[in-house]
């Protein structure tokens, strides 16, 4: 099934609020470069934008910069398939599974590099939980369906 760049727009709006980007480049909000990394599902959460762009502030040394671009990875993961699972329509269980362990991996990442910044940036990132329940939602819509 293929869902129109209007419907999309639509559904993430309504899930989003006014959270939701305007458009830049084709696209539905920004993505951000970070070391070698450059993102492909931020344009769906203005919240991991202005994290990582704060982060490439506040980061200096090699090894933060490894854990953060590992925790962009993993945001970026799972906002990829919260992005299919709107397309879609539904989530599965296997995709919700895979939301709670980059979620996870994330927070980790997040938490070891505020131990190597003496800094916590934990906060910046709370918007992670918004798209676990929206997930979640989308699974439980799925399963009153069956």
């Amino acid at each position: 099934m293929r869902i129109r760049r209007s419907t999309f727009k639509k559904i993430l709006q309504e899930e989003l609020g006014s959270a939701v980007v305007k458009g830049t480049d084709g696209g539905l909000g920004e993505q951000v470069t970070f070391a070698e990394y450059t993102s492909q599902n931020f344009d769906i959460c203005p919240g991991a934008v202005k994290a990582f762009v704060r982060l490439k502030d506040l980061v200096s040394e090699q090894d933060e910069v490894a854990v953060a671009e590992d925790a962009m990875e993993s945001v970026d993961d799972l906002l990829g398939i919260e992005k299919d699972a709107l397309a879609k329509g539904f989530a599965t269980e296997d995709e919700f599974d895979q939301i709670l362990n980059l979620a996870g991996h994330a927070r980790v990442k997040i938490g070891q590099l505020g131990a190597l910044m003496g800094k916590s940036v934990a906060q910046d990132f709370s918007f992670i939980n918004q798209h676990i329940m929206t997930v979640a939602k989308m699974l439980e819509g799925r399963q009153d369906e069956d």
